[in-house]
């Protein structure tokens, strides 16, 4: 095993808008590619199935969790930048099998949630025009708005990631701001009074709160997303790992705040777990329900941020695996005006509105469809995640900077998902969840088979997996801020 520093050997992107991103926009990235308003109008009300008045625990201990494995991609990020995200990460410690099934499970993942925001996009947008008397909800305006959500979404990608990323930092903006202000009326009409019952944790079971853990992590997922704009990003080894810390403390903090607002507002766990509607039910229950197609439009303008911020992540990995010719290499060809990934883009858009049109009009309910494939992209952010961290420490050894904490870290973070993992499988789920981990399993082997076929015809093209690398960062220069156009360090990150 080599201990040189890996910066040699390695090569920028040549197509991309470098330099382009501003730190707001690559949080912006990260905090769209999670929906967190989507997860605090709907969230809690799940998690009390498990966890009553505790629901506020599970999200406290997973945005920890969350913090941990955002710790672990700022590791990366502060060393190599690289719109190829985790797959980058991972050939540098694990070669480029694993790069590859870390990659993939990205690109399964991404695709996943973004056909999750086409259908939240629809239940909410269709929730929205019933109020004004058009028949939202119906089979067939469903049908059309997942189509127009995804081909939307996937124009606004192609046309420029700064034009993408602001508008999905609008719209987060205006969605959270929507929900907040429900939470915080909740607050006034109970006089901000502590709810000493969340507090007291009758009747919560450490069973339950476990598999609360479980879910409230999913409710995550995406937040590393920023790790793919390495090439567009301005000194992305400062802003893509505040990018990927900052949107997880952030967003932990609203799910909290969400958790314990929703139990109060509804007066304990029972009626929060039997609201089909949880924060439009709120919002009639305290005054606001002349809004609640505002609330709507706020979730619903949620669910299409996270589409478009879905198909950008996504298509970048796809980009970069192209790039390097591990996929087919008209993925790595960029929009020569845009700079953009738009074949990778184009790629994905059919495949993200397709899936869940198939599934709805053969009979499959919006959210049924939501549940399947938010389950089956989980498992493969789940992947990516457990492969960067075991990479980790090869990683570091491999630059002579291995540190025990940062050993130490690796592995609770290892521990922690496979336990994620574990909870996601045993007990087996009911059908057909029972059957997600084997549809996961085959999408996964599919693109594995695809690396053999690469391994056996052109070998040479596996040997350049994670070379794409923007501004490599010598071992000296580690936690240093590196200003531009060659200048001397300024100072420390």
């Amino acid at each position: 095993m080599s201990s040189r520093p890996d910066t040699t050997g390695v090569h920028p992107d040549r197509g991309l808008a470098h330099g382009s991103m501003s730190q707001a926009e690559v949080l912006a990235q990260s905090v769209a590619g999670i929906a967190p308003t989507a997860v605090m109008a709907t969230g809690p009300a799940l998690i009390v199935l498990y966890a009553g008045t505790g629901a506020w625990i599970p999200y406290l201990i997973a945005t920890v969790v969350v913090v941990l494995i955002g710790l672990c991609v700022a590791q990366f990020a502060r060393r190599m930048a690289s719109s190829g995200s985790l797959y980058s990460y991972v050939a540098r410690g694990l070669g480029p099998t694993g790069a590859f099934a870390a990659g993939w499970g990205l690109v399964i993942g991404y695709t996943c949630i973004a056909m999750v925001g086409v259908v939240g996009t629809g239940i909410y947008l269709g929730s929205f025009l019933t109020t004004i008397g058009v028949p939202g909800d119906s089979t067939t305006a469903q049908l059309v708005v997942f189509g127009a959500a995804a081909v939307v979404a996937g124009a606004f990608a192609v046309a420029g990631i700064k034009l993408s990323t602001r508008l999905g930092l609008v719209l987060e903006i205006l969605s959270v701001g929507a929900v907040l202000t429900v939470f915080v009326v909740v607050l006034v009409r109970n006089g901000f009074a502590i709810d000493a019952s969340q507090f007291r944790l009758d009747g919560v079971s450490f069973d339950g709160v476990t598999f609360g853990i479980v879910l409230a992590v999913l409710g995550f997922v995406g937040f590393e997303s920023a790790a793919s704009l390495g090439a567009e990003a301005r000194n992305p080894h400062r802003t893509i790992p505040r990018a990927v810390v900052g949107s997880a403390v952030l967003v932990g903090l609203l799910y909290v705040f969400a958790a314990y607002s929703s139990v109060l507002g509804f007066g304990g766990p029972e009626a929060l777990a039997s609201s089909g509607a949880p924060i439009s039910d709120l919002a009639g229950d305290n005054g606001l329900g002349g809004v609640t197609w505002l609330i709507d439009l706020g979730v619903t303008a949620s669910f299409f941020a996270v589409v478009i911020a879905s198909i950008n992540a996504a298509s970048r990995v796809l980009y970069t695996m192209g790039e390097e010719g591990v996929l087919p290499q008209a993925f790595g060809r960029a929009h020569r005006e845009h700079k953009t990934p738009h074949v990778a883009i184009w790629a994905i858009t059919p495949v993200v509105g397709v899936v869940p049109i198939v599934m709805l009009a053969t009979g499959t309910t919006p959210l049924n469809i939501y549940a399947y494939t938010g389950t089956i992209g989980t498992f493969g952010y789940m992947l990516a995640y457990l492969l960067m961290a075991i990479a980790l420490p090869v990683f570091l050894r491999r630059r002579n900077e291995a540190k025990p904490l940062s050993a130490v870290l690796a592995v609770v973070v290892v521990v922690a998902l496979l336990y994620v993992f574990y909870k996601n499988v045993v007990p087996v789920p009911p059908s057909p969840y029972n059957l997600l981990p084997y549809v996961f399993a085959g999408a996964l082997l599919l693109g594995l088979t695809w690396l053999l076929y690469v391994r056996a015809t052109a070998p040479e093209r596996v040997q350049d997996v994670g070379t794409t690398e923007e501004d490599p960062v010598p071992v000296e220069t580690v936690g240093v801020e590196r200003a531009p156009e060659g200048d001397l360090p300024t100072g420390r990150v």
